[in-house]
């Protein structure tokens, strides 16, 4: 693998891309990010670069991959309490950045899913897992577009990994996040967007994990 010097996120402007982007500049290496429309930095650090565009777009993909060596992806729908679902779009967003990856030759890729999307229920307290399907069953279209976005990464052909986080908190990093394929998942499980921006960073930097899905909880 390639040791890149600069990396691509994808949902840059959500909290988890904030703290990649934090973290890799702490690293010293340069960022790119793709910011929808008017959720850009009003004052970019020094080493970020703004892409503004949307997902849907292959060109606005494109611009932000070129010249990079690795990417992240970490965005996903923001669920309202009092508002209706968000249309999924998580699956084809994936889909197409990893045409352009492949297109540009970049191998490593990670992607943030998250607990509620279908994976080994071993790894899953019961609370946990009846939890997941009461959100299952009323967020259905999303549940599915979660279940195809992981679909789409691993038939990918890339060096990639799966981030499966539960509950995600405020905070920055601690360190003690723990990181398997096997993870005790229980009802207050939790992880730091710190912690998960730290992650990020090691695996697309220094990877441990390839081809693989794999809990986190701090």
């Amino acid at each position: 693998m390639v040791q890149p010097n600069r990396i691509a996120v994808f949902g840059a402007s959500g909290a988890t891309g904030q703290a990649i982007g934090e973290a890799a500049l702490r690293r010293g290496l340069e960022v790119r990010g793709l910011y929808r429309p008017g959720s850009e930095p009003r004052e970019p650090a020094k080493g970020l670069e703004v892409v503004t565009g949307r997902l849907a777009s292959t060109d606005d993909v494109r611009r932000t991959l070129t010249g990079t060596e690795a990417a992240t992806c970490a965005f996903g729908p923001r669920i309202r309490r009092d508002g209706p679902a968000p249309a999924p779009f998580c699956a084809a967003a994936t889909a197409n950045v990893i045409a352009g990856m492949r297109t540009l030759e970049i191998e490593r890729l990670v992607v943030q899913t998250g607990a509620m999307a279908a994976g080994d229920d071993a790894n899953l307290g019961p609370s946990y897992r009846r939890m997941r399907a009461r959100y299952r069953e009323r967020f259905h279209d999303l549940a599915v577009d979660r279940d195809a976005q992981e679909r789409v990464v691993q038939e990918s052909g890339l060096d990639w990994l799966l981030v499966r986080p539960p509950r995600i908190v405020p905070g920055g990093p601690t360190g003690r996040l723990k990181v398997a394929e096997s993870a005790r998942i229980g009802l207050l499980a939790k992880a730091r967007v710190g912690d998960l921006g730290e992650l990020h960073c090691d695996e697309l930097t220094r990877p441990r994990f390839h081809r693989q899905a794999v809990y986190v909880l701090g």
